[in-house]
């Protein structure tokens, strides 16, 4: 019986850090499974006889192709805004190395801090 939960404990961990490490990709695929239900629900529909049904089917298939621009969309427009970040900033760390480097380094400071900080706290509760 422990064993049983503790390996879902170790489970629901990594399903929890694998969505904290990577949030955009698990969004991203529930978006697909998403567009991939609707479009599998728009297929059962298919032919249907009732009116309101196929009114809805169309309504469902024109929304559907507008999420599906937006997506595209946005991800583009998330790429170019990315692009232009990154080139700011290796034209402000061109003109300014040593303020870039000293930057870096308090960043690699807090980040151990905030590291070591986690690592003694769950060892504390262990």
């Amino acid at each position: 019986m422990f064993a049983r939960a503790s390996r879902r404990d170790r489970q629901a961990r990594k399903a929890a850090l694998f969505l904290n490490q990577h949030p955009t990709q698990v969004a991203y695929e529930e978006v697909r499974l998403l567009i991939a239900a609707v479009d599998d629900l728009i297929s059962r529909i298919g032919a249907a006889a009732d009116p309101e049904l196929r009114r809805l089917r169309t309504q469902t298939e024109t929304a559907l192709v507008a999420v599906k621009d937006a997506i595209a969309e946005g991800g583009g427009r998330v790429r170019d805004q990315a692009q232009a970040i990154a080139e700011q900033g290796d034209a402000y760390v061109r003109e300014r190395p040593w303020s870039s480097m000293g930057i870096a380094a308090l960043l690699v400071l807090a980040v151990g801090v905030w590291a070591g900080r986690a690592i003694s706290d769950e060892l504390s509760e262990r």
